[in-house]
């Protein structure tokens, strides 16, 4: 990728001012030199307008190289090199305007003032190199190499079959002739690498290739009428390149990116040995015909040479990149494939269309080995079994480690019986003892098989419904599980969870169209309305999710959140509820004015571990209207009890947004009070276990009681779920609770009963206890 040019916008906007000046400049200049050529105007304007205007023009524009230099030299050194190269330049055309002004004439021959160009013409060079051969530091050598092959055959052909010729037709010097050829060459290489750098990036990187474009029209102009004896100074030639000049000036203030794309094709690493040395062979059988001139052939030696230099750094090259490929997709602790040769190999295998098995494999308990005898035990207990693995798989099956103790096998060409029979063999032969470091250590396994194109088309499909299956292996005690079928280590109530999860997915709307077939229901959020102990008046509801599944009727979450915890969609579905819940509580708000009711939903631990779920909170709210206050969020105490700092971060960053949290279920866990005093905690609700007994059982009295009394003490609210009769509620009232819910006041409502319910509450009409 191109990295933009790190300048602000007030300043590209003054960039583009200077751009129109310094063109409108180079075409004055280009304009006097047309009147000088067309006769219009004296030859002496013209030599004035090139030792003022021409000059100024070109200082002008290293000014805006050197500004660019200056702002990409931590970037790139593409803008430097080229200020450098049209420093030099401006250098030796100075000198020449001067020399010429002292003798009153243009200056004849080689003078050693055109030291200018060559360091400039060479710079440049080096800047284009450095544009179009950018690659790793380490193989930088390299690509020197290429570009130097490059330039030298390209000099040993100018030299053998334009160079020579001219010399011999004109009766010039030798080095004057070869000087300006070789500024025409040099011109057509850098034309050429603007042009390839321009055709890789596009847009303003064509400013460069019109500005050597220019050069290439200027120095091959002012080579012909050179060796004609016909130049003069400040005339059209002078012009020409004064524009050229200009345009580089340009393209310093204009291209938008530091430097241009770095990516190369295959085909153009090898193509200069591929070109360079059958070229220098061609030019060596020449010379047995047609004797070279000693320049040529030091050229085509030195280009032979370069090839040869890189063609060997490419030998090198390609074996390091194979094995850094190799040590890529190999698990450094095993020694087997890993995840990403896993997934490529998917990859190829559900292209070609083929039947195959993939197994996923868990080692069980293998947290205990790591925590009893130590990472080095669990390393070798993973080296050991992978080993058991690879000689009991047949040759063809890829072994390969997805991480910590998970084992994938990839079986090809089987269909779904035969793949979770390969697998009960491969757990057959691993699950046996192993001798860990002195201590013999039993290992179970759990395996999870899926089968393409039965039960997925895509990688990552297949993936997930095998890992569905080791799951459910998991929960049946370490043996082998079939996804979505009752083969061997399945059983009727693996094959109804799995398929169940594969429909609530659908529910939730994360499953392709035609993914899973029939009709998967839909999820419901359904309210209880949650009053105030003291004078009856509705404060609340709880929100709760039921699923209208289509064959099995009205499920409660008892039936399927346990399921949805273990396959990773409590996040998805904590998301819909929430969005469903915040929808129906704007619209109260919109319809009772009046009342500041406070939704309630319910968090898992899953939700607790996501870092993100404040900030999902947050967009919920903005999105719906709803102010933190008017939700709260429920948490168990048994994921209080863990003091996990990450969750503590979670409940904290929700603390901020000014959402109450709530301890649901208080008294079923290891629970204490004391750790109130430290949580971000607003309300305790109280189990339904110990409020529906206060009112025959003194012992679950007096455990209510005390909890209100320490609850109150520390500033929390209490709420008393599972109220289904007045006696309940008087003894709540009694003892001082804060809030009730349950059927005593109403039934878990969808939100249009609620709403219904809420009017008549509202309306003093047919009121609830």
């Amino acid at each position: 990728m191109a990295q933009e040019f790190p300048v602000d916008a007030v300043t590209l906007r003054r960039a583009n001012r200077a751009s129109w000046v310094l063109l409108f400049a180079a075409l004055a200049y280009g304009v006097v030199c047309l009147g000088v050529a067309l006769g219009l105007l004296p030859s002496g304007s013209g030599r004035f307008a090139d030792a003022t205007l021409g000059n100024g023009v070109e200082v002008a524009a290293l000014v805006a190289l050197g500004w660019r230099a200056w702002h990409c030299r931590r970037i790139s050194p593409f803008w430097a090199v080229l200020a450098l190269g049209v420093g030099a330049y401006c250098a030796s055309e100075i000198a020449f305007d001067v020399a010429e002004a002292v003798l009153g004439r243009g200056v004849r021959g080689i003078t050693g003032l055109e030291a200018g160009y060559v360091v400039g013409y060479g710079a440049m060079l080096v800047a284009i190199v450095r544009l179009v051969w950018v690659g790793a530091k380490r193989w930088r050598v390299g690509y020197v190499a290429e570009a130097l092959g490059i330039v030298l055959l390209v000099a040993a052909l100018a030299q053998e079959f334009l160079v020579r010729p001219l010399v011999g037709a004109s009766g010039l010097p030798s080095a004057a002739v070869t000087t300006w050829v070789m500024l025409v060459v040099v011109d057509a290489l850098l034309l050429v690498g603007s042009v390839l750098t321009a055709l890789r990036t596009g847009g303003r990187w064509w400013l460069p290739a019109a500005a050597f474009a220019a050069l290439v029209a200027s120095d091959t102009t002012f080579a012909v009428v050179s060796i004609a004896g016909r130049y003069a100074p400040g005339s059209g030639v002078d012009g020409i390149a004064v524009v050229g000049i200009a345009l580089l000036g340009v393209s310093a203030l204009q291209v938008r990116t530091a430097v241009g794309p770095r990516t190369r094709s295959r085909i153009s690493i090898v193509i200069t040995p591929a070109v360079v040395l059958p070229a220098c062979f061609a030019l060596l059988v020449v010379d047995h015909v047609h004797p070279l001139t000693g320049s040529a052939i030091w050229l085509a030696a030195g280009a032979a040479a370069a090839a040869v230099v890189r063609m060997v750094l490419s030998q090198q090259e390609l074996l390091e990149l194979a094995t850094l490929r190799r040590e890529a997709l190999t698990d450094d602790l095993t020694g087997i494939a890993n995840r990403r040769a896993l997934l490529a190999d998917l990859e190829r295998r559900c292209a070609s269309d083929q039947p195959f098995g993939l197994a996923l494999v868990d080692l069980d308990r293998f947290k205990e080995v790591n925590d009893g005898l130590g990472h080095a035990a669990g390393d070798e207990l993973l080296r050991q079994v992978v080993r058991q693995l690879v000689q009991a798989a047949p040759a063809a099956v890829l072994v390969a480690r997805l991480g910590g103790d998970e084992i994938a096998l990839l079986i090809p060409d089987a269909d779904p019986a035969s793949a979770v029979a390969d697998a009960v063999a491969l757990h057959t032969a691993m699950v046996r003892s192993y001798d860990l470091l002195g201590h013999r250590v039993h290992v179970a396994a759990s395996i999870g098989v899926a089968g393409y194109p039965h039960d997925a088309q895509r990688p990552s499909d297949l993936l997930r419904c095998a890992d569905i299956a080791m799951y459910e292996a998991k929960t049946l005690g370490g043996r082998v599980c079939a996804f979505g079928s009752g083969e061997p280590g399945g059983t009727a109530r693996g094959r109804g969870s799995l398929t169940l999860m594969t429909q609530l997915r659908s529910a939730l709307g994360l499953a392709d169209p035609g993914e899973v077939p029939g009709a998967c229901g839909h999820l419901r959020v359904l309210f209880q309305p949650q009053l105030d102990v003291a004078d009856g008046a509705v404060v609340g509801a709880e929100a709760l999710v039921r699923w209208d599944h289509p064959d099995l009727g009205l499920l409660s979450p008892v039936e399927f959140l346990d399921e949805a915890e273990r396959h990773g969609l409590m996040g998805h579905l904590t998301h819909r509820v929430l969005d469903d819940a915040l929808a129906a509580a704007a619209s109260w708000r919109v319809e009772f004015p009046g009342s500041r009711l406070r939704l309630a939903v319910n968090l898992s631990a899953t939700n607790l571990l996501d870092v993100d779920l404040p900030t999902r909170v947050a967009e919920l709210l903005g999105r719906h209207a709803v102010e933190p206050a008017g939700l709260g969020l429920e948490i168990t105490e048994t994921v209080l009890m863990s003091r996990s700092p990450r969750t503590r971060s979670v409940l904290d960053g929700l603390r901020e947004l000014g959402v109450a949290l709530s301890i649901d279920d208080f008294g079923t866990g290891y629970s204490s009070l004391a750790y109130l005093k430290e949580l971000p905690v607003a309300e305790v609700k109280l189990d339904r276990g110990f409020v529906a007994d206060i009112a025959r059982d003194p012992r679950s009295a007096a455990i209510v009681a005390s909890t209100i009394w320490l609850g109150h003490e520390l500033g929390v609210r209490i709420v008393g779920e599972g109220v289904e009769d007045l006696a309940t509620l008087e003894v709540l009232r009694e003892m001082g609770c804060d809030t009730t819910q349950g059927f005593l006041h109403a039934e878990p409502l969808s939100a249009a009963a609620f709403r219904d319910w809420l009017t008549v509450r509202l309306a003093g009409v047919g009121s609830a206890p």
